[in-house]
């Protein structure tokens, strides 16, 4: 009788030349386990916002997942940049970020590979600009100061915004602040405007603010913003059935943010002691996609596939930081997109 069909003969062998035979004990159920099981640990990056992490945290959706093959701890993060940091000292073995500060680490050669689209960036990210600031189109923002934080998607969408109209940095004042800054300079009156994500977004407009421009606008000029689950390439070599394991509950997840959107919005609001109405905002501004459309040529792929439509997007994007001076060095982006492990959750 097989009870643990996942466990291959190669499985096992593989296992077994790890940590050494001697080392597999017998379970409650007389199947050979690793004796290291409880001992592999999986650290994922959060922001304190409406997320899967934060929805797994809420509902033990990870400790089931892993359950008798790793444990997972949870790492506060508060932009992209920070996830990098993470990955880069070994202390995040997961997360997810934007386009933009992805883009950033593969330029310095992090060795971290983008392995699944968390979402399509649309409305979740805007332009807003103050009340009575004279201020209704891109046009207008020239000679103004604009709050947002650097190196994130944020920052690029609002030069790529500019860029619309023929505008650059030069024209305008872009000012470098951390997300929980935005809202003390806005009220300060230190910035016109900010391009920035929804938490902060919905401090704003409760001050009076307009927004006139999202990340989704920029599909006319031909630019798609996403963001990204992200990891470290070591960890991935080490426990591939780790990370395998997490993305398959990160589906799970984003299904359930799709089909069950109220229960979601019952869960986190309790969990993240939020405003329901905030919470909400977030579940209906969370574009995400399947496995079976992500291992597609328009978006991620398969292993081998080139010219997909995620590479396109992260080369048009690279190539307008590169000319902007946001990043040094134009990557090698296929060494940075793995897409095998959506290719096994769309066969399964």
């Amino acid at each position: 009788m097989t009870l643990v069909k996942e466990l291959s003969r190669r499985d096992l062998m593989k296992i077994g030349g790890n940590i050494g035979l001697a080392s597999l004990v017998a379970s409650p159920l007389g199947l050979a386990m690793p004796a290291y099981a409880q001992d592999r640990k999986v650290v994922l990056s959060h922001f304190a916002t409406v997320n899967p992490q934060n929805y797994a945290r809420a509902t033990g959706g990870f400790e089931a997942a892993l359950n008798g093959i790793a444990s997972v701890e949870y790492q506060g993060v508060k932009s992209g940049p920070d996830v990098l940091t993470g990955m880069a000292s070994g202390a995040i073995d997961i997360g997810n970020l934007g386009s933009s500060p992805m883009i950033v680490g593969m330029a310095q050669g992090l060795p971290i590979s983008m392995v699944y689209v968390h979402k399509i960036i649309r409305e979740s990210e805007a332009l807003i600009v103050r009340a009575g600031s004279g201020i209704a189109s891109l046009e207008d923002l020239r000679g103004r100061k604009i709050g947002t934080p650097f190196n994130t998607s944020v920052h690029f969408a609002v030069l790529a915004a500019l860029d619309t109209v023929g505008l650059s940095t030069s024209d305008v004042e872009l000012i470098n602040l951390r997300p929980d800054a935005i809202a003390a300079a806005w009220s300060q009156g230190a910035i016109d405007a900010s391009f920035i994500w929804t938490s902060v977004l919905s401090k704003l407009e409760a001050d009076g603010g307009e927004i006139i421009f999202t990340t989704g606008d920029l599909a006319k000029s031909g630019v798609l913003l996403l963001d990204g689950f992200v990891v470290r390439d070591a960890f991935k070599e080490e426990h591939p059935d780790l990370v395998l394991a997490c993305l398959q509950e990160f589906a799970r997840i984003d299904a359930a943010f799709a089909e069950n959107p109220g229960e979601v919005v019952e869960t986190l609001t309790d969990f993240l002691q939020i405003d329901r109405a905030l919470v909400q905002r977030f579940v209906d501004t969370t574009h995400s996609l399947t496995p079976e459309e992500q291992a597609t040529s328009e978006w991620m792929g398969t292993p081998g596939q080139t010219d997909t439509g995620i590479q396109q997007a992260l080369q048009k994007q690279a190539q307008f930081m590169l000319d902007t001076n946001q990043i040094t060095q134009m990557p090698d982006l296929a060494k940075f997109i793995d897409s095998s492990f959506i290719a096994q959750m769309a066969s399964s």
